[in-house]
């Protein structure tokens, strides 16, 4: 299933003033939904479960499929706010990996840091990718998390994604869709926080674009 990006007429992230030239999805064969692209569906019945991830004390549990494997880099800031804004923004990235795996658009993880238009289009993409039997396999990585403007409520952040290594698997026969790694494969993002009335920090919003010459490793 092409990947595809949620874009504005001018490509715009509301509360940032950052504009992404050349917005939309690239060719790449990968399930995807709001900004990044990234795949949905159910994972195959002979998938085994890896032991569920926590990246700190407190932290969610993540219980992705033994063959997927999801980096957030800790981008730390030394800024006490900041840092709080991007351990939740890492937290919805491996929530929606996590949904996705499990082709469920109500898991409780993506609706705690996954709200409003941005769980609209990937609850829309875990949906399709069901129908159609696909999943994700492989591996993904988030770096370069920067938060580019902030109030006590509302943030923005930019950051990086490296698909490479990450494939489209039919969970009906098990086939994966192997793709050659280009710059393609590399995605800037923007994502529109808002801090809800428990103090977690949502993403709202997320749009990309690939080919970035700023993500390229």
């Amino acid at each position: 299933m092409a990947r595809r990006t949620t874009v504005t007429a001018a490509c715009t992230l509301a509360a940032v003033a950052l504009t992404l030239t050349a917005c939309g999805g690239g060719g790449d064969k990968k399930i995807a939904a709001t900004t990044s692209g990234t795949p949905a569906g159910a994972p195959s019945a002979s998938a085994t479960t890896a032991a569920p991830t926590t990246s700190a004390p407190g932290a969610p549990t993540f219980d992705f499929p033994s063959d997927v494997k999801v980096v957030v880099d800790a981008d730390t800031t030394g800024d006490a706010a900041k840092s709080a804004i991007l351990t939740d923004q890492g937290y919805g990235l491996q929530a929606i990996y996590v949904a996705l795996t499990k082709g469920d658009p109500e898991l409780p993880l993506l609706h705690k840091y996954v709200i409003e238009d941005a769980l609209a289009t990937w609850s829309g993409s875990i949906k399709a990718g069901k129908e159609q039997h696909l999943t994700v396999t492989g591996d993904l990585r988030f770096y370069n998390r920067k938060v580019v403007s902030a109030t006590s409520t509302t943030a923005g952040v930019t950051f990086c994604e490296d698909q490479r290594y990450s494939y489209d698997k039919h969970t009906d026969t098990g086939k994966i869709d192997k793709t050659k790694p280009s710059a393609n494969s590399f995605v800037f993002h923007t994502a529109l926080m808002n801090k809800s009335a428990d103090g977690t920090w949502q993403m709202t919003n997320y749009k990309s674009q690939r080919g970035a010459a700023q993500c390229q490793l």
